[in-house]
């Protein structure tokens, strides 16, 4: 009886039920952006918007860089197109086909996987997959809930890489090589250096067993061509921009900017049978060259944060649980391998069903781990979505937008859904206000933007210019830390508040501006926005109250 097939349907519906299904309340399609916890997720919501509306990604949305209409589209952007691609087939909202393709590409992750174990063995493969569970555990989820899509879908192609450097022998399996790493180049850059990374190690493997041989390199060789046609201009482009505004420098870190971190001792007593499966692929290692060496190589990788990579180490730690996956089913495999062989193939699938629902805490277990079950909104809410729809459709493509304290405003990005050049109070700046019982004209403001490629633009063939370089704050009103609140066109308020008092003090000032000429133009249960008719001129008094 083949039991492969059901099982691996089981897996995969789990695995959608655990992670998006859960976390969206199970439903498809929604009103407004749901589940989304972080500025991140809305800069790649935001980004996958623009190059929706613009038909291509010649250009960065406006909205996203100050305002600049002619900065080139930098950012590694296959996560949005294929949110785009699955937007238009299906009917269904750019801001849940994005989070969705997030997901799917994980999933994805854990099968290929799958499949370059199988390709050594198939039992071990199946005990293997169920260790992908634990993508949504507490620590691993955050890379959804956070946004760190486009490295996950970049991680999906590293793992593509691997199975396709264990099938190299194969006629013309350099092309698709090949495909792959300029996938991944398109995808995330910092997982194009772990890609080639692999490649070499992997060669120095060849050469210490004495399998290396000129095949070996003239599929590389080819492989590397092809990536370099793919990728070509997205490399050229983050040379002359995210190499040059953050270049390589030696950083030691040991914390993720307030993001949690993966690390061993969560995989708790797993470790056990992690541990085993490391000792028995080191005895077999010639059997199973590529699923040890990968394994052990992004072990290593999630531990470059010691050794001057920073931060960039602990993304690769996301996807820990598909790395060690073949450690954990060899593991397994080790001690049913002392089952008789007549038994062996329904105690394989189902010592997999059991895992499951260990690691699914069906069946609760101490000291195991398991999925962290999450169902929430997020940070987006209908009242604020129907604001920044109204602003994005009925507003002048030049306005520019003032928005004054709001509670989740210091997710900055969430701004951009308003598809206009904003700027916002810096809260401190508001507080201090409040506190001396005094409206203004002149706030403590931030530009909230994308800085990390600096704003390259053409300048002429192969010459690329950075505005974040080259633009002093004094020729373009977009650069600065304070602003006189009369030169925008539109002010945001919120009506609501976690401490009533901030949002009176919102309403204080929207009425003050009411009195001297602004108008009132939209308005829910939540949020106020004002035009200002007198755009330059005296549109509020400044005052103590």
């Amino acid at each position: 009886m083949n039991l492969e097939k059901p099982y691996l349907a089981v897996v995969f519906g789990a695995l959608l039920f655990l992670g998006v299904s859960t976390l969206w309340d199970h439903r498809l399609q929604h009103e407004f952006p749901y589940g989304y916890m972080a500025s991140d997720t809305f800069q790649q919501q935001t980004r996958a918007e623009g190059i929706k509306d613009a038909g291509n990604y010649r250009l960065e949305p406006f909205y996203i860089v100050k305002g600049y209409q002619d900065v080139i589209g930098y950012y590694p952007s296959v996560i949005h197109h294929l949110g785009i691609i699955l937007h238009f087939s299906s009917g269904i909202p750019l801001y849940d086909t994005i989070y969705f393709m997030a997901f799917l590409s994980a999933i994805l992750s854990s099968f290929v996987m799958y499949i370059l174990i199988r390709t050594f063995n198939k039992q071990i493969a199946m005990l293997s997959l169920p260790l992908s569970i634990l993508l949504f555990s507490s620590k691993s989820y955050i890379g959804f809930l956070f946004g760190h899509w486009a490295s996950i879908t970049g991680q999906l192609f590293l793992i593509c890489i691997f199975w396709s450097v264990s099938r190299i022998e194969l006629s013309k399996s350099e092309i698709l090589l090949g495909i792959f790493i300029g996938a991944l180049a398109l995808s995330h850059t910092s997982e194009l250096v772990y890609g080639v990374g692999f490649i070499f190690v992997y060669a120095i493997f060849l050469l210490f067993f004495r399998k290396f041989d000129l095949k070996f390199v003239k599929k590389v060789s080819i492989a590397g061509i092809i990536s370099g046609v793919v990728s070509f201009y997205t490399i050229f482009i983050f040379t002359k921009s995210f190499a040059i505004i953050n270049p390589y420098h030696f950083e030691i870190s040991n914390d993720w900017g307030g993001t949690p971190i993966f690390y061993l001792t969560d995989f708790k007593l797993l470790l056990i049978f992690m541990m085993i499966g490391v000792v028995s692929g080191f005895m077999l290692l010639k059997k199973f060259d590529v699923p040890v060496i990968a394994g052990l190589y992004m072990l290593g990788i999630g531990y470059t944060n010691y050794i001057g990579f920073g931060i960039r180490a602990f993304q690769p730690r996301l996807l820990w649980p598909v790395y060690f996956s073949f450690f954990f089913g060899m593991g397994l495999y080790a001690l049913i391998k002392l089952i008789p062989s007549a038994f062996r193939s329904i105690s394989v699938f189902g010592t997999g069903i059991a895992i499951m629902l260990l690691l699914s805490n069906i069946i609760p277990v101490p000291n195991i781990p398991t999925y962290y079950k999450i169902s929430s909104s997020g940070l987006m809410d209908p009242w604020h979505w129907q604001a920044f729809q109204w602003l994005g459709q009925n507003t002048p493509k030049g306005a520019r937008l003032y928005f004054f304290y709001g509670d989740v405003y210091d997710q900055d990005a969430i701004l951009r859904n308003s598809k206009r050049t904003h700027a916002q109070v810096v809260p401190q700046d508001f507080f201090a206000a409040l506190q001396n019982r005094s409206v203004k004209r002149v706030y403590t403001s931030e530009v909230p933007a994308d800085h990390g490629a600096g704003m390259p633009y053409k300048k002429s063939f192969l010459n690329i210019g950075l505005h974040q370089v080259e633009d002093n704050a004094k020729t373009y009103i977009m650069w600065g830390d304070s602003f006189d609140v009369c030169i925008f066109d539109y002010f945001i308020f919120d009506k609501a508040s976690r401490q009533k008092i901030l949002a009176d003090y919102n309403l204080l000032i929207a009425n003050d501006m009411l009195k001297r000429g602004s108008q009132k133009v939209f308005e829910n249960d939540v949020v106020i926005i004002l035009k200002n008719n007198k755009v330059g001129g005296d549109c509020i008094e400044e005052r103590s109250f």
